[in-house]
């Protein structure tokens, strides 16, 4: 049955308690409180740092069969030798985050701006190295892969074949705030994440069965729904298709990101 994931990029934040969630007084687990406002998390900690079986195991067993975790690639594997990595590792990696269960949404590999397409090959071994029970959505930086050429055709083909999805990167809300127009403190925020955010043109394209959406908003929400408005319509469309997208939502301050 067709169903759409949705949540935030992190499921814990000081300002959620009292206030999201219940007083911290309560002794709240806040992963069990997430799981039952989302249906879904993208677990940006994974990129830092590989959870332990134990950890994945806790994690499994806090939240509902019906909740996915969807994974970052630790940076080890995507960033530091950009997929230059033995296949052995990779089968290591997903032999451990298997042990999430049902409950594994699937993985996401966030590649850094540098990986060009002359690197597509070993992309190619790095997909062919995932079980083809782990949904797998690859997120390209390199503006190469944006310009409707023979580069961005090749990246697609190479995600079809292997029914990998694109991650879909809509920054439009986040680039279309002015900075200038706050006080200092939020303006040095917003440009930080300005800086670190990739601002690439939004091409919507499902390469998989599993299309991801990653939306950033802007510092004034309301501004920022004649952005998200539209995916409201492109969801439907995917879902009457049998497709299963997930939309993770983040804001310049993730406080704000539910």
């Amino acid at each position: 049955m067709p169903r759409v994931n949705i949540g935030c990029p992190i499921w814990t934040h000081d300002a959620w308690f009292g206030n999201l969630y219940p007083a911290p007084k309560s002794k709240v687990v806040p992963l069990q409180a997430y799981s039952q406002l989302f249906n879904s998390v993208e677990c940006n900690s994974s990129f830092y740092h590989l959870p332990s079986v134990d950890t994945l195991l806790k994690w499994r067993d806090t939240v509902g069969p019906n909740f996915r975790f969807i994974l970052k690639i630790p940076r080890t594997i995507s960033h530091s030798g950009q997929l230059d990595i033995s296949q052995a590792r990779i089968a290591e990696t997903m032999k451990n985050l298997a042990h999430l269960g049902p409950t594994l949404g699937g993985v996401m590999l966030q590649l850094p701006k540098q990986f060009s397409p002359v690197q597509l090959n070993q992309l190619a071994v790095f997909l062919r190295c995932i079980p083809s029970n782990i949904t797998v959505s690859v997120e390209v930086r390199h503006i190469a892969f944006f310009k409707k050429g023979d580069d961005e055709k090749a990246l697609n083909q190479l995600l079809i074949a292997h029914q990998a999805n694109r991650v879909i990167m809509d920054t439009r809300a986040l680039f279309a705030c002015e900075p200038e127009q706050y006080a200092p403190s939020v303006r040095e925020l917003l440009l930080d994440v300005q800086g670190k955010k990739p601002k690439v043109p939004t091409h919507v394209i499902a390469t998989g069965n599993a299309p991801l959406v990653r939306f950033v908003g802007q510092q004034d929400i309301a501004k920022s729904r004649p952005y998200y408005q539209p995916w409201i319509r492109k969801t439907k469309q995917w879902l009457d298709e049998g497709k299963q997208p997930s939309l993770f939502f983040h804001m310049p301050d993730n406080k704000d990101a539910p």
